[in-house]
């Protein structure tokens, strides 16, 4: 019984990363599955949780610089609330660069209309700063390819 029991309890503790893990899209579905696909600035930040909630949540404001793909209303700031702060990191969760840096953003839209990051972490794509080079989940990347995706 014992021995049955530890067999049990190791194959679910070696089991449990498997659990934990993000199922990123490969590239091309990624492009594909993206209703819209945009280059923005981080314009503001706020911390917008309760001081008593045990994950803060942070409201950011972008601005559109490019449409790479789709329909969306560039004059308009966009705006999304995520886990976490500047203080509290939550991995595995998208989390935007601080203002006046660059993003690449992967939308699609939420059931009440609204637009939200797809598959959260590989679509929000930070840009380097003074260039065109993207980081986070779209390190081995670039602008170019993503175009060049598109235009497939």
């Amino acid at each position: 019984m014992t021995r049955s029991s530890l067999l049990i309890l190791m194959v679910l503790f070696f089991g449990m990363p498997a659990f934990a893990m993000i199922r990123t899209l490969p590239f091309p579905e990624l492009v594909q599955k993206a209703e819209v696909i945009i280059i923005a600035s981080v314009d503001t930040q706020q911390v917008v949780s309760p001081a008593d909630a045990k994950i803060p949540e942070t409201s950011t404001f972008v601005k559109i610089e490019k449409i790479l793909k789709g329909t969306i209303e560039a004059d308009k700031p966009l705006q999304f609330n995520t886990p976490g702060s500047k203080d509290f990191v939550v991995r595995d969760r998208p989390r935007f660069p601080i203002p006046g840096e660059r993003v690449v953003l992967f939308l699609v839209k939420n059931e009440e209309g609204s637009w939200r990051i797809l598959n959260g972490v590989q679509g929000l794509w930070p840009v380097e700063s003074g260039s065109d080079k993207t980081l986070g989940m779209g390190f081995n990347y670039s602008i170019k390819q993503i175009e060049e995706e598109l235009a497939r």
